[in-house]
């Protein structure tokens, strides 16, 4: 599983590191390997109820791949869950 350094939704960026893998349906998976403070994902999730935007950096190669959306997110056992609004 790839592996990530930087996310960055729309135009906040956080910094983590993190495994992740985009579906078919092009759901982002992402699983922090160090878990996420309340008050980190609090703050993004009161921001925006969905992301337009979503860029990795991935950590072996250094290149940003984009995700163009909207997608709705939500946390599931310390998982981040982006999926793409129909």
């Amino acid at each position: 599983m790839p592996q990530l350094t930087k996310l960055l939704l729309e135009h906040k960026e956080l910094t983590l590191s993190a495994r992740y893998s985009v579906r078919i349906d092009r759901t982002i998976v992402i699983e922090p390997l160090r878990q996420l403070t309340e008050d980190t994902f609090k703050n993004v999730l009161n921001q925006k109820k969905s992301v337009h935007k979503i860029a990795i950096e991935n950590a072996d190669s250094a290149a940003i791949e984009k995700y163009e959306g909207p997608f709705r997110f939500c946390r599931m056992n310390g998982i981040l869950i982006f999926k793409p609004m129909a």
